[in-house]
């Protein structure tokens, strides 16, 4: 099953401490596209990334984007959407 992963910063979040944790989150998302867990990544410009995932259920798909070095510093959130294919 598809998801799609809004992840944005958090409101608080001091943004001097995303620079000391792109490098960790770049390999962290390049080991998920090999695992075959992260489909396609995409940047908004700024912090923040859209990510579409492929998981057995929204809780894995949310313990993904938890696991990421970003989330785990408490750096962002996430909002999680269920993909369903439109047959077209």
């Amino acid at each position: 099953m598809k998801f799609l992963a809004v992840c944005t910063p958090r409101k608080d979040a001091p943004m001097d401490r995303f620079g000391a944790l792109v490098l960790d989150e770049a390999e962290a998302l390049r080991s998920l596209k090999s695992q075959g867990s992260l489909e396609e990544a995409w940047s908004p410009g700024r912090p923040g990334a859209v990510l579409i995932l492929e998981a057995t259920s929204e809780s894995e798909a949310g313990d993904i984007v938890a696991r990421l070095p970003l989330a785990v510093a408490g750096l962002i959130e996430f909002e999680l959407t269920p993909l369903h294919d439109l047959g077209i």
